[in-house]
Formats: C-alpha cells, structure tokens, sequence
C-alpha cells in the first residue's frame, strides 16, 4: 500500500459535533454538514476517534468492549422510525425534557445526563420496533434478520455477552458462574434462551448504528470524503472479544510500556496481550475478521500503537517489571513485517508510531510504503527541528494528536529557543514576528507549514485549524473534561458561523497552495 495521494483533512471525533436535534453528543446525524464545511474547505479526508462499542458508563472511545460494530450512543434518533413512531421527543417525560434541554445546551458532553437520556429513548424505540415489526414479522425485521444471520460470530458472542453483562449487574465476565465464564456450549445455549430478547436488542441497536454509517458513507462518498477510523492495538479485559477468545487474548499478564526517558518504570494499562504464536494457528482468523469488518466501515483506518505488532511489554508476577514478547529483535522484525503485511491487505493503513519506537519499525513500514506519523512539534533533533518540506512523501504530518494540547498552547508554553528554533527550521514562519503570543500570522504560517510538508498525508484538528485552545484528552488524567469536546457551532451552520467559515476560507487558499 502507499497513500492514497497528496490530500488533507482533519482530525474531530464524532461526538464533537453538535446539531440542534442531538442529545447533547454528537451523533450520525451531523456529519453531513461538516462534509459540507470540508467541501468548502477543500478538505479531503476525516479521521474520527475509535467508534467502537465502549464500556458502560465510561466516555473514553478507547475502554472497547468489542473489536467489532458501532457505539450505538451515536446513532442519530431522529433518523431511528422507531423512535418517530414511539412519540419521539414529545412522549419524554417532564425532567427527560429538562435534561435533555440541559445536554444540549451544555458547551461540554455532559455524560451524566447523554447516558441516561438515549439509553431509555433506545428502549422505547425497540418495545416499538418489537410490536410493529418483530411481531407481525414485517419487511424490516426481515431486513434485521438477514444483517443479523450474515454477520456472524462477532455479533453473537457481543450481544449475549452485553446482555449476560447486565444480568450480573456488570460484573467482570471472569466473575460469571462457571458455565458462563468458561462457556460451557449448555450453559450457553440456556442463557441465550432465556435472554433472548435483550440478545436481540443489543443485535438490533448494532443494526441501526450500521445502517446509519452506512448512509454516512455515501454521504461522505458525495462531497469526495474519505472516512478513517481510528483502530484501537488491543481491547479490553471485560470484553467480548477476551471472553469468546480467551486463547490469543490472554489475561495471565498485562500489557504496557517499557520505562524510557520519560518514565522509569513504563506504563502498566491492566490489558490483555496478544498471543500471536497461538493465532497463527487458525492463520490469524480473528485479526483477519476484524480488519474485514473495519474495512467495511472506513476506506482508510489509523493502527493505533502500531510498535506493538513487533513486540510487547508485558508484566506478570515472574516478571513485575516486564520483559518483551518476543524477546529479541530479529523476532520483533520479522513479526512486524509479517503482521502489517496481513493488516494491509487490500486496505488503507495509517501506523501510529508515535512514542519511543526503535528505529527498524520505522523502516519496515517505510518499506512497506504504509505512512506514520510527523507530528510537527516531535520531529526534532535535540533543539534543531526538521524542515516538513523533507518529510517523506509516504507520511502523515499534522500539528497534534487527541492526546496533545493545542498548537496555540504548545506555542505559547514553549521556551523562546524553541519559538525561535522552530522559526529558523520552518520556512513558512520566515519573516513572521516570533513572539510569545500565537498571532493570525503564526497561526496561519503553522498551518501552512504542515499543509506544504512533503508528506502525502496532512491531518490538521479541528482546534488547530481554528485556533482555539480546547484540549480532547489529557492522558493520565480522570476528569469529566476529558474525552467531552464540543464545537461551537452546530454542524448545518458551520458555513454560516462567521469565525468557522473564515477558517474554512483560509483552509482552503492554503490547501490549494500546497498543491493539494
């Protein structure tokens, strides 16, 4: 693979968005009217954050309960006929009103009313869709039980577990009785039986998030977008996937980091690792499946902790402090090689391989002409930064990632050295006044700077392109702040709203600039 040309885009999750009919989160529903703004914009390309189903409860896209399907907390309502036929907003009770008034108008995601608020709007739309359609058995159950039988395995196993979750009060799956835990083919089959239609419910609510996206994607298709996903290197713990494969996700040791320069003793996540030898077996089957079913919803995907295809940090009570798996480099190479391989077949790869990476991954991906990552601001050489006109052809630059701050405040938080030796490596920052403050000039010549880099691929965040200061995540952090970006305006007004159509404006001058 290499790219798929010399283009731009933008970085935004989805439940950025806002529109004047969502529950106070961004849903399916908007995306059509930032298709619209990047049409103006001349911007060719969005990656969202992971869209997988999450964890109950928990906002972070990246606590996955499934290396499959949609969060159905983006499905757009509006859009639901159950919803509609159930009474729709009009049937919600005096306080849902009010909360839901209050979700909206909230400048953050408050998921302490998204939750609650679309979790019972979902029930009722399905006691509606069981009496109009399962019922009498109309052309629309048909419809979801043709999705539902060509789907497979994946599905089953998360919708069973999802609902057998709920019945343990969300107990981890390894505290499950017996027969459960290690699903044992009877105990199986009379939990299914018995919770049939909550199994069917949570099969029905992946049905509609898919056949909304699939609509997203002709939408997208239409204004010359192309949509990539953000494809987590591991799923949770508590997860379906560990669950119904508990043989190449292993829980006897956790994943992590090793220590570097930044941390002497690593980063211990809690998550199960993968048991490469043991897929190889079944010729990498599930990792094969899931690649599939991304590739189904995205026509590039961003392989997140990409370093982790060659070798991983594990830790258990032999070893507390960690060793790799496998253990030496000519291993690492030769499974990275062979892993990405595999992961690009017939697909759009973007390999995040940010952090301390030893350098052969680097090349190996180079060679196998997948793009990584320039973040503008890392791509340094002690206080000497590099010019982006040489970063090579087959990468993606950008000015950040969903776990940096802003380049307004990178600016203005760096020392002035660094201000200036910025300046000097950056030509679009020649003749342009160097002060602490991040003015219109500096703004427009850091975003010119990334545009006429010599990667292929540039992805600017959407707070970047703006100018503002709003931060996504901030790692190792627990705050209700994290995780809970909004825009501003809601997305049918982006070209309307004076301050995003000037940035559209100027977005789009740049971008033919750069030759893009």
């Amino acid at each position: 693979m290499s790219t798929p040309g010399r283009l731009s885009g933008l970085l935004l999750p989805l439940f950025s968005l806002r529109s004047q009919t969502d529950f106070g989160i961004g849903d399916f529903g908007a995306m059509d009217g930032l298709f619209a703004w990047m049409k103006a914009a001349r911007q060719r390309l969005l990656m969202v954050l992971p869209l997988l189903p999450t964890a109950p409860g928990d906002p972070s896209p990246y606590s996955t309960r499934s290396a499959f399907g949609l969060n159905p907390l983006f499905i757009d309502l509006q859009k639901l006929p159950e919803f509609t036929a159930s009474g729709g907003e009009a049937a919600l009770s005096g306080e849902q009103r009010q909360k839901l008034a209050e979700a909206r108008a909230a400048p953050r995601v408050r998921y302490d009313l998204v939750f609650p608020l679309k979790d019972a709007a979902f029930a009722r739309a399905f006691d509606t869709f069981e009496a109009q359609h399962w019922g009498p058995q109309s052309e629309r159950a048909k419809a979801f039980r043709l999705w539902r039988d060509a789907q497979g395995e994946w599905l089953e196993s998360y919708a069973l577990f999802t609902a057998i979750s709920e019945q343990e009060d969300r107990r981890p799956w390894w505290e499950w009785p017996e027969g459960l835990k290690h699903r044992q083919p009877e105990a199986l089959a009379a939990k299914s039986k018995e919770l049939e239609r909550r199994v069917r419910y949570h099969a029905w609510l992946q049905w509609v998030a898919e056949t909304q996206w699939d609509a997203v994607r002709e939408q997208a298709k239409s204004r010359g977008v192309l949509l990539c996903g953000d494809e987590p290197f591991i799923i949770g713990q508590d997860s379906a996937d560990c669950w119904a494969h508990p043989d190449i996700l292993r829980r006897d040791a956790r994943l992590g980091v090793p220590p570097d320069d930044f941390s002497a003793t690593g980063q211990d996540w809690g998550l199960p690792y993968f048991d490469f030898a043991a897929m190889e077996k079944d010729d990498y089957a599930w990792l094969k499946k899931r690649a599939k079913k991304a590739a189904s919803y995205y026509d590039l995907r961003r392989v997140d902790h990409a370093v982790g295809y060659f070798r991983q940090w594990i830790r258990d009570e032999q070893t507390p402090t960690g060793r790799f798996v496998p253990p030496d480099e000519e291993s690492h190479k030769r499974l990275g090689e062979k892993h990405f391989r595999l992961l690009s077949e017939g697909a759009g790869i973007v390999a995040e391989d940010l952090g301390v990476i030893p350098p052969f991954v680097r090349r190996i991906l180079a060679d196998l002409k997948l793009p990584g990552y320039r973040v503008m601001r890392w791509e340094r050489d002690d206080n000497t930064y590099r010019d982006p006109h040489q970063f090579p052809a087959v990468s993606l630059v950008t000015t950040g990632t969903h776990d940096t701050d802003t380049v307004a405040e990178w600016w203005e938080g760096a020392r002035d050295d660094e201000r200036q030796a910025a300046a000097r490596a950056w030509p679009e920052l020649n003749g342009v006044p160097v002060t602490r403050e991040f003015t219109p000039e500096v703004h427009r010549a850091m975003l010119a700077a990334s545009l006429n880099s010599g990667s292929d691929l540039c992805v600017l965040p959407w707070q970047d392109i703006l100018g503002t200061r709003d931060r996504i995540n901030l790692p190792g952090s627990m705050s209700d702040s994290n995780w809970a970006y909004r825009i501003r305006q809601d997305a049918d007004a982006l070209l309307k709203d004076e301050e995003s159509r000037g940035a559209a404006e100027r977005l789009a001058w740049l971008t033919a600039s750069a030759r893009r």
